[in-house]
């Protein structure tokens, strides 16, 4: 099976740098036209499911790639953002937590991240992110490609697991950009990154 993942198009709390997490921001007029020209590019792709992180963002860039494509949308919980609690809002740097910005040790450590309250652990987001490709690995044989269409760090931890990475290793890649798509194989028993950060813009 193929998978197309690809992050969401841009928004006005990307541009402001603010964290966004689980929090329902739209996309930008600019994050339309990205994911129009993504459209474009994915024009010729034939999907045999599409799949959409919930939240506005994500489901909106999933509907413009779709098109006319006689597919439904499906949205799973599992590939909402990773949760921030009382730090969505903050932007970047700002200190959030005992004096702690928001982001410490987010890139360098993941494996000992320390979510603001109310927030999420990557554990906690690899486990849905495994949950739900797992799931995926023994849908029908006749699915050959899915387009997912989700966020930043829940994307991460779907990279992670489709190249075996340990936790530590996360950001083994940089971050993957607004609209960009990267393309990867998945079996019942293997999976593999074929290209990676694909954009159209």
């Amino acid at each position: 099976m193929e998978l197309y993942i690809v992050r969401h198009g841009i928004t006005t709390w990307n541009k402001e740098r603010r964290i966004q997490g689980s929090s329902d921001i739209p996309l930008a007029e600019e994050g339309i036209q990205m994911a129009r020209k993504t459209a474009e590019g994915l024009r010729n792709v034939s999907f045999d499911r599409i799949f959409s992180s919930p939240l506005a963002r994500a489901f909106e860039t999933a509907r413009i790639i779709k098109g006319d494509r006689e597919l439904a949308i499906k949205q799973d919980e599992r590939l909402q953002e990773m949760g921030f609690g009382i730090g969505e809002g903050a932007e970047y740097v700002e200190p959030v937590q005992d004096g702690a910005s928001l982001l410490d040790g987010f890139y360098d450590w993941p494996q000992d991240y320390q979510a603001p309250e109310g927030g999420e652990s990557f554990a906690d987001v690899c486990r849905r992110a495994d949950s739900f490709l797992e799931e995926l690995r023994t849908v029908d044989p006749a699915v050959k490609r899915v387009l997912i269409v989700a966020h930043a760090a829940v994307n991460q931890t779907l990279f992670r697991f489709l190249e075996g990475l340990d936790l530590k290793d996360l950001w083994k890649h940089p971050r993957q950009p607004n609209c960009a798509a990267t393309i990867a194989e998945l079996t019942v028993d293997s999976s593999r990154i074929v290209e990676r950060d694909k954009v159209f813009y």
